[in-house]
């Protein structure tokens, strides 16, 4: 069977094409279009171990789209398009409406249209992607693999907020969890590497962030929550901090709630704290420099991750292993170096050299004394939408 999996962010477009046979999965092509409603716009992927990349200027959802199918089908693997059996498209908050991976029907895009207000930066821009799927592949399958179904397993003390019970039934108000399909991953490769992989933390650190405990295999609770804004300090996201701020800053500033979400999405986070970058590595950079507030925002960083970890060791009453992944996480050898800091206490060393040595590549970087594992594991978010998408098919064919 042969799948594509799709990821339509605000700005880019990511993809990967797989040949899903039983037992055998195989990548066939994968890329991205990027900077899209941008005048220096462009396309970059890999077949066969080969890269290229061809700018595109002013490239939207779907002339992006599009020139993805075209480069598939004129410069292989595929001869025609209808060879794609399925679709899988990774998406964030259906709300407690649609949790489950699901063929994409109206139900579906309408869960996504009434989360899209709190989930500005996912929801709208997958919308899109499965308005040009239907138009461009109107007889393939579409499917809706939702970040939150891995995290269905979490108990329902762990994920009830304390607000009015009518309120949080008749609007789904509870921990969603996000990142799942990372997770999932993690969760998956672990046991592969590893006996010690009934109590694992995963923390998938990037422009996003989450923190998860998983307890065999399944995932028990995770640092997001309703929306992806909550847990820890992400690029332009908060986080955790106090509610009530908000309603504070509507009186003070008289802020719209047009504007809060604004604010919340694309103003706060590391980039709010340094004023000068969202990005981890330009902080660095910046802190080098002298810059007092882009130090601060990496100490934030650190502190909220290391703050998670100690949280989910405490709920997993131990731990085996503990994994970075996503783009901080894969590379950045100096973040994990500090939030493993001063947890020796939980069992946590980290070797610095094997931690240096280590980045966007699988392995081990803790000492060998060291009674808890410590792993890069870099995620692979596309396998997971293919394998659910393909699964999903092949049940209704079955």
């Amino acid at each position: 069977m042969i799948v594509m999996a799709v990821n339509s962010g605000g700005s880019s477009i990511k993809y990967e094409l797989f040949s899903m046979e039983e037992k055998k999965e195989r990548s066939l092509a994968r890329g991205s279009v990027k900077r899209l409603y941008r005048s220096d716009s462009f396309w970059e992927g890999e077949q066969e171990g080969a890269g290229t990349k061809k700018e595109v200027p002013h490239l939207d959802h779907e002339k992006g789209l599009r020139l993805i199918i075209d480069i598939l089908t004129q410069q292989g693997p595929l001869r025609s398009m209808q060879e794609i059996e399925a679709v899988g498209i990774k998406l964030i908050n259906g709300g407690a409406r649609v949790t489950q991976t699901s063929f994409i029907d109206s139900g579906v895009t309408q869960a996504l249209q009434d989360l899209s207000g709190v989930t500005p930066v996912h929801n709208p821009p997958s919308l899109l992607a499965i308005e040009m799927f239907q138009k461009i592949l109107p007889h393939t399958p579409l499917i809706g693999v939702f970040e939150t179904t891995f995290h269905l397993s979490i108990p329902l003390p762990y994920c009830t907020y304390g607000l009015p019970w009518e309120l949080s039934q008749k609007y789904g108000l509870k921990k969603l969890g996000f990142h799942g399909n990372s997770h999932r991953y993690i969760a998956e490769r672990i046991t592969s590497l590893t006996f010690r992989a009934q109590k694992v933390i995963s923390c998938h650190l990037g422009s996003g962030c989450s923190v998860c405990a998983i307890k065999e295999g399944k995932s028990l609770d995770i640092s997001s929550g309703f929306t992806p804004q909550s847990g820890t300090i992400m690029s332009t996201r908060p986080g955790d901090f106090d509610p009530q701020i908000i309603t504070y800053l509507e009186e003070k500033e008289g802020f719209s709630p047009p504007e809060i979400n604004r604010i919340l999405t694309r103003e706060s986070g590391l980039l709010g704290i340094s004023g000068l970058s969202g990005e981890m590595w330009e902080l660095e950079e910046l802190s080098k420099r002298g810059e007092e507030r882009a130090k601060l925002a990496i100490e934030v960083f650190i502190y909220q991750v290391k703050k998670y970890i100690g949280a989910f060791t405490a709920l997993l009453n131990g731990l085996d292993s503990l994994v970075f992944t996503g783009g901080i996480g894969e590379n950045d050898s100096f973040i994990r170096e500090e939030i493993g800091r001063d947890l020796d206490y939980l069992g946590i060393k980290i070797d610095r050299e094997k931690n240096r040595e280590i980045k966007g590549k699988e392995g081990k970087i803790s000492c060998s004394a060291s009674p808890v594992e410590v792993w890069v594991i870099p995620t692979n978010e596309e396998l997971m939408v293919a394998r659910e998408a393909a699964r999903i098919v092949k049940e209704k064919r079955e």
